[in-house]
């Protein structure tokens, strides 16, 4: 499936939105005045204190560009669907960064897969630094074996 990223596009009812900061933080943009996202609360910045709640748009950026995920419109849940999924998932907690972040919550919601596109990225580059690794151990091995 293939996503856009529209660093010009206001955020829409609806919509999966990311901050930049690294890790990006991801959530579902209702309205200025709430965001629901997968995050620690009450000032905290230990994962373990995470639940999804609502935020600001505000608090949600914490001083960061928000850029809109687009993702194909046949694969997404109306902007008021996403909406009710993102509420009946308010106050849950279990945050793990590789099974189930802010993104894994976002994605859920706005396609319904639980996936997050941030782990998928660092599978693939895992993936293929593991395949360039392993040619150039062939390399060496060969010309070991020359030598």
């Amino acid at each position: 499936m293939e996503i856009s990223i529209d660093f010009n596009k206001a955020p829409s009812k609806g919509d999966v939105i990311w901050a930049i900061r690294l890790p990006f933080h991801c959530g579902i943009y209702e309205d200025d005045n709430s965001v629901i996202h997968f995050a620690p609360v009450n000032g905290s910045k230990l994962k373990e204190d995470a639940v999804i709640h609502c935020s600001t748009l505000a608090e949600f950026k914490n001083g960061s560009p928000v850029f809109v995920i687009d993702f194909p419109s046949e694969n997404c849940f109306p902007p008021e669907e996403v909406i009710n999924r993102a509420n009946m998932r308010l106050d849950k907690k279990d945050y793990d960064l590789f099974f189930n972040n802010c993104d894994h919550f976002a994605t859920w919601c706005k396609i319904g897969e639980h996936r997050s596109l941030q782990v998928d990225l660092a599978k693939k580059i895992l993936v293929e630094a593991g395949k360039y690794i392993d040619k150039f151990s062939e390399k060496d091995s060969a010309f070991e074996t020359a030598a």
